[in-house]
């Protein structure tokens, strides 16, 4: 067992869940006139249709959940940060805080980018984490990794279903992005002391299972489904949205 895996297990909010494939990819398929499912993000219920001008608003708050984890961290919380969530005390050393720096500025960057299409915004703001998340540093990075493999997974659905619906802006932009979360991962992995921090030599399945060897001992990426799949996945977290 991998040393994430170890610290994964001993906090209660990331025990397992037996669905989860997806925060994004169902709203990529192009065509306005799919029915609309409704999911909920905590006790609000939020509607998606099956459109790229969707998938865009879902990841405007994925990407607002990533600049309020990154800022909480560092103890100097976010605009979408709840009272009282960023850290009180130091997480990390001054190398790692340079990393969870450029991490928010990377993310802030994803929003300015979504944003700026003048599309439909995410309906929720400020995004708060479970008690005790930023009050040492394991929970905090086990929050990290399992936000992190959300986000890849859903940006990696929405490639594929974005390539398949001929949605070229979709496919390139979702791909870009899910290259710098791959980043945030693999250092996160590197301050949880998962050896090698690189572990994986593809994201999905493709030459699935991992061969055990050097760079492919970690488990690969779901490649999320649907919307709801991938909100259930965030919902296993205990993100409260307002």
């Amino acid at each position: 067992m991998s040393d994430m895996e170890q610290i994964l297990k001993k906090v209660d909010f990331f025990k397992p869940v037996a669905t989860r494939r997806s925060f994004m990819q169902k709203l990529v398929l192009a065509g306005g006139a799919a029915a609309a499912g409704v999911v909920g993000l905590g006790k609000v219920p939020i509607a998606f249709a099956n459109t790229a001008t969707d998938f865009v608003t879902a990841a405007i708050g994925a990407e607002r959940i990533g600049i309020a984890f990154y800022g909480n961290a560092i103890g100097a919380g976010s605009p979408y940060s709840a009272s009282g969530d960023p850290a009180t005390n130091t997480l990390l050393n001054s190398s790692h805080r340079g990393y969870f720096q450029a991490a928010f500025n990377q993310e802030s960057s994803h929003l300015a980018t979504l944003t700026s299409l003048g599309l439909p915004d995410f309906p929720f703001h400020t995004f708060k984490f479970p008690a005790g998340t930023f009050g040492n540093k394991g929970s905090m990075l086990a929050m990290g990794a399992a936000l992190e493999a959300i986000f890849i997974g859903a940006y990696l659905g929405a490639v594929k279903q974005g390539a398949a619906a001929g949605n070229a802006f979709v496919a390139e932009a979702a791909a870009q992005i899910c290259g710098i979360e791959c980043e945030h991962r693999v250092l996160i992995n590197d301050i949880m002391g998962v050896d090698p921090p690189n572990d994986r030599f593809y994201e999905g399945d493709v030459a699935s299972p991992p061969t055990g060897a050097l760079g492919d001992t970690g488990m690969r990426s779901t490649v999320y489904a649907t919307a709801g799949d991938a909100v259930n996945a965030l919902l296993a977290l205990n993100i409260t949205p307002s």
